[in-house]
């Protein structure tokens, strides 16, 4: 109700804690305020947000998502701008269903492919556990979604002959590189990120390596031995290194924007490596499904492996390891020949 206030009259209305006056001539026309205010304010109410919408929830999570690696920051944003074209960034999050977002996942499974839907399956249910966690969310309809079945296709691995014949014609600093990447079984990411000073430790023969495959996205780092190769490979590198303030092992020297800074990509290094020794073209990642699979020929323990490759689970290395099951040699010899069926029958009889 309007007060009087000296010679005039304030009308005054309080909703949702938030306090509005307007002072009047007359307690009428303070009145009539009052009734047009507040019909006016519980209109705009009623078109505000009942909640977070998709935008701002995107908008959120990429800025979270920044402490992961490259790659993964760069396939959560994807998705991000992928559901906000199919859902409108308006959307209020508490409108989006397990039906919507499983119609959203078999219609990437349509256009893409089911590993493709899997892996925005994946990244939907840590965007909603993010949205539990730190902005209230009380649901995830993500959680009761299911995956699609799809064909792993085993990566290429190259069979030795082909690394050794990259090996013979890569020139003695490209060598550097390769024996980097076969004697730690490393990522790209990893050795591209190598510096001097920290990284390498001639004095004790030791290389410490760092990712962000982490829950948080920190890094994470350990120190492994150098093998002789490789110790006399970054040896020769450091004293014939063209950058001599850069900290990093690997720098570019090709003309470009990125010359005299760490290598962030080289896409034309393995091809142009492959094409000269005339093999099958396989990239850097590659070459860690070749030294998994390599020291599991060699009889070493998939523990053994795991610990070198660093991975978190033992059945993620037993994916990069394509060896020969040598338990089963020789178990199946002589099923069909006519000498090993006859034994076969002898022993029947002889058992009747």
């Amino acid at each position: 109700m309007p007060y009087k206030e000296k010679d005039k009259w304030r009308g005054k209305v309080t909703l949702n804690g938030r306090r509005h006056t307007s002072l009047h001539r007359t307690k009428k026309a303070a009145l009539a305020w009052e009734h047009a205010i507040r019909k006016e304010l519980k209109k705009k109410e009623k078109n505000l947000p009942r909640g977070l919408d998709l935008l701002t929830f995107c908008s959120k999570y990429a800025i979270y998502a920044e402490r992961f690696s490259r790659k993964v920051y760069d396939e959560k944003r994807s998705l991000c701008k992928r559901i906000l074209k199919t859902w409108e960034p308006a959307t209020l999050l508490q409108d989006i269903t397990p039906d919507t977002v499983q119609t959203f996942l078999d219609k990437q499974a349509s256009d893409r492919s089911a590993n493709a839907s899997n892996r925005d399956r994946k990244n939907l249910l840590a965007m909603w556990n993010y949205g539990n966690k730190f902005l209230g969310l009380l649901e995830n309809p993500v959680a009761i979604t299911s995956k699609r079945a799809h064909d792993r296709k085993p990566p290429y691995t190259p069979p030795t002959e082909d690394v050794l014949k990259i090996l013979l014609v890569a020139t003695r600093k490209e060598k550097v590189l390769l024996d980097c990447y076969l004697h730690t079984a490393a990522r790209r990411s990893e050795i591209f990120r190598l510096t001097w000073v920290e990284d390498i430790n001639f004095e004790r023969r030791k290389i410490r390596l760092g990712t962000r495959k982490t829950k948080d996205g920190s890094m994470e780092y350990v120190w492994i031995p150098m093998a002789d190769e490789m110790y006399e490979s970054l040896l020769w590198l450091w004293n014939n290194r063209k950058f001599k303030q850069s900290p990093y092992v690997f720098v570019d020297d090709h003309p470009g924007p990125n010359f005299g800074n760490p290598y962030k990509v080289r896409r034309r290094f393995m091809r142009s490596l492959c094409e000269r020794a005339g093999v099958k073209p396989f990239g850097f990642h590659a070459l860690r499904h070749f030294v998994a699979s390599r020291l599991a020929d060699m009889g070493k323990s998939s523990k053994t492996i795991q610990q070198l490759l660093r991975h978190k689970k033992l059945n993620t290395t037993e994916r990069y390891i394509q060896s020969i099951n040598d338990g089963l040699k020789g178990v199946t010899d002589g099923l069909f020949d006519e000498k090993g069926t006859k034994k076969r029958h002898e022993k029947e009889r002889g058992c009747n």
